[in-house]
């Protein structure tokens, strides 16, 4: 591969957002390398590029981190709206 080549695999598409699906972190199987949290095109993209760069004829490997983070939002909600049934519950079982 070429370094333009390289490059143009590094940067993002056409279209993508940046910033809005974050949830993924490629590491590589060979080295300590990993892409910064990106979405899960960019990531790939960028493993693919590092491979190629890095790791000239070895297939891409490692694993994939998902940011656990971006679900504790909806667990907290789901918990909120259970509690205040059972206080409303409890409230008219009261009466």
């Amino acid at each position: 591969m070429t370094n333009a080549t390289i490059a143009a695999l590094m940067e993002p598409r056409r279209g993508e957002k940046r910033g809005v699906d974050v949830a993924y972190r490629y590491w590589c199987g060979e080295c300590s390398y990993r892409t910064p949290w990106l979405g899960e095109s960019d990531g790939e993209r960028q493993q693919i590029a590092h491979y190629a760069k890095r790791h000239p004829g070895t297939p891409p490997g490692g694993h994939v981190e998902v940011a656990r983070s971006l679900d504790v939002g909806c667990g907290c909600l789901q918990l909120a709206a259970i509690v205040l049934l059972v206080v409303i519950v409890a409230a008219v079982c009261a009466r």
